[in-house]
């Protein structure tokens, strides 16, 4: 940006703006001042305090919105007398557009993106095509609610969610896949699998970073020094992964994928299979979600036999039955029971044990990857500036013990999933049906 993006008046009131606006609303004000005075955005950013992403989103919030990105000043207030915003083309960022050999993939009309919905307004009688359509429509609505805060990265839950939401649309691409005609449906869900890895690698980082960060704080000054070279090393990662995010969110990859699917899910009928009036074939989610629940719940309950002997890349594979068990049940929760809402507890429990195993194993491997790596890096030192990793050990056997707790502790957790109780929900659940 080269300056040259304010009037005098506009460039005035941001001035006094300033004054009055809290500190984050202050730092943006700022943030658009600089650019006015023809700062690169490196240079901006940290003179505003803002990561680079952060300021080149901004930016172009700025170049879209105008003065609506600051609360309690209308445009109106501001006047340009020589410049209009919507006028300004951003230099620096691509202007997104359709590629060539696209015309045949609809969505490129303009269809606004849905808002958030109270529930995805599934019935009964609904032919299971359109009740996928309905649930891809409400986890979508959820994920494109994210990613602007996403982009801003100033809280890693809104990641978390958005990661979440895209998550349940590809699971829920197990059930409905076979609904959709084939060309259709695998190009949503390449759109999909491309979207849940470029989040799920930050998100991974984030998780770890947090859990060590907790770990950190319960320690003493020196063990969190010693602490040190991890954390640096998993940031620096989490920036790359982060950074390879943007590029993605950004990407024109990106963009025909959110605006094909957003037409797919907001158009009745696009791409389903016809089912004949004579077909005897159950269709409708009355007929298909009763056997659908307990087929999944037959796949958790599989386990049983293994459980005590099971490696950890069984664990691992049951924590995903479980995920999808546990999604099935949420998907249809409007018309089941309200018993479904204890089902669902029981279930968020089993999965959460799980998850915090599988995450303790990955940093296990991930810790012992990286001292590996700092013993090359230590032995081109001199004698006495070599690093003790004496700290880091430490959080790995800490790992370690946490790692066996889970493992010990799993039965039991099994035998409370796995108790009459549950099963007597589960059924009450899907009889209404």
């Amino acid at each position: 940006m080269t300056g040259h993006l304010l009037s005098d008046q506009q460039r005035k009131r941001l001035e006094e703006y300033i004054q009055t606006a809290n500190d984050l609303q202050s730092k943006r004000a700022q943030l658009i001042l600089l650019y006015d005075d023809g700062w690169m955005t490196y240079k901006a950013a940290e003179q505003a305090g803002f990561s680079r992403s952060q300021a080149r989103y901004w930016k172009h919030q700025f170049l879209l919105n105008g003065f609506d990105i600051f609360p309690g000043l209308m445009e109106s207030d501001v006047q340009a007398e020589s410049v209009e915003l919507g006028e300004v083309t951003p230099p620096e960022e691509e202007i997104l557009t359709p590629s060539k050999g696209s015309e045949d993939i609809p969505g490129q009309g303009g269809l606004p993106f849905p808002p958030i919905l109270a529930r995805p307004g599934i019935l009964p009688q609904d032919p299971l095509a359109e009740a996928g359509r309905k649930i891809w429509l409400f986890q979508f609505a959820q994920m494109i609610a994210k990613e602007g805060p996403t982009r801003l990265g100033e809280d890693i839950e809104d990641l978390h969610e958005m990661r979440v939401a895209t998550r349940r649309m590809r699971t829920a691409y197990d059930i409905f896949q076979n609904t959709f005609k084939p060309k259709i449906i695998k190009r949503q869900l390449r759109g999909l699998r491309a979207t849940g890895r470029a989040l799920g690698r930050v998100r991974d980082m984030d998780v770890l970073i947090e859990k060590l960060t907790a770990y950190a704080n319960t320690q003493d000054e020196l063990v969190q020094r010693g602490l040190e070279p991890l954390l640096l090393a998993w940031n620096v990662e989490r920036e790359t992964s982060r950074q390879e995010l943007l590029n993605y969110l950004g990407s024109k990859d990106y963009f025909l994928f959110k605006n094909e699917f957003n037409y797919f899910v907001q158009t009745p009928g696009y791409g389903s299979l016809v089912v004949s009036p004579d077909s005897l074939k159950p269709n409708l989610v009355c007929e298909v979600v009763p056997a659908l629940i307990y087929q999944r719940l037959g796949a958790v309950r599989a386990y049983d036999s293994i459980l005590n002997n099971a490696s950890d890349l069984q664990l691992h594979a049951l924590r995903i039955e479980f995920k999808k068990l546990r999604y099935a049940v949420e998907y249809f929760k409007e018309v089941l029971s309200t018993e479904a809402s204890e089902v669902i507890q029981d279930l968020k429990v089993m999965q959460d044990h799980l998850g915090d195993f599988h995450d303790a194993v990955v940093a296990c491997s991930l810790i012992t990857a990286f001292l590996k790596e700092w013993e090359k890096g230590q032995s081109d030192r001199q004698l006495i500036d070599r690093q003790n990793p004496e700290n880091i050990v430490s959080y790995l056997a800490y790992l370690h013990a946490e790692r066996h707790r889970l493992l010990v502790t799993l039965p039991q957790a099994w035998a409370h999933f796995n108790r009459s109780e549950f099963r007597a929900n589960i059924a009450t659940a899907v009889s209404v049906l």
